[in-house]
């Protein structure tokens, strides 16, 4: 999503669409998007401000809540020292994932896409986790930006 302004490049309100005066205003959760709302529909709309809308609205609560578990399950396999996924290519029929410790160190495998494919992107996965999916060969290198130079050098 995003703001909408007006030609004087105003913040417009995300309710009526007046502009002037809007002020944003923060999720009780911290999950989505700051609402934009004139002092009108501010003082008309209260409930847009409280946790109960935003329970029902958007499961902002809920999926806060999903994101803090997400971020300590992370948090948990880094401590374990092991590796996790922060990134993917695919190319020439493979996808290169690059995997990152705690330290900051970098590794990268090469798969099958269906190999890759079905681990969800919220959770912390591993190259174990593949593995136990598939054939996985470690990689050259970790650059991901010139995977088809090192896919056509390994080939």
């Amino acid at each position: 999503m995003g703001y909408c302004y007006d030609a004087r490049g105003l913040l417009c309100c995300d309710v009526c669409g007046a502009s002037g005066g809007v002020r944003k205003h923060k999720c009780p959760f911290g999950w989505c998007q700051r609402l934009a709302l004139c002092p009108r529909c501010k003082r008309e709309h209260p409930e847009y401000l409280t946790k109960a809308y935003h329970r029902e609205h958007g499961n902002c609560e809920e999926n806060h809540l999903r994101f803090e578990r997400e971020q300590a399950e992370r948090q948990r396999v880094l401590d374990e020292g092991k590796f996790l996924r922060v990134s993917a290519l695919q190319h020439n029929g493979r996808v290169k994932v690059i995997f990152r410790n705690k330290n900051g160190k970098t590794r990268a495998y090469w798969m099958a896409p269906r190999n890759y494919q079905g681990l969800g992107y919220g959770t912390a996965t591993t190259p174990e986790d593949y593995k136990a999916r598939g054939k996985v060969t470690r990689a050259k290198t970790t650059d991901i930006y010139n995977a088809e130079k090192y896919a056509k050098a390994s080939a």
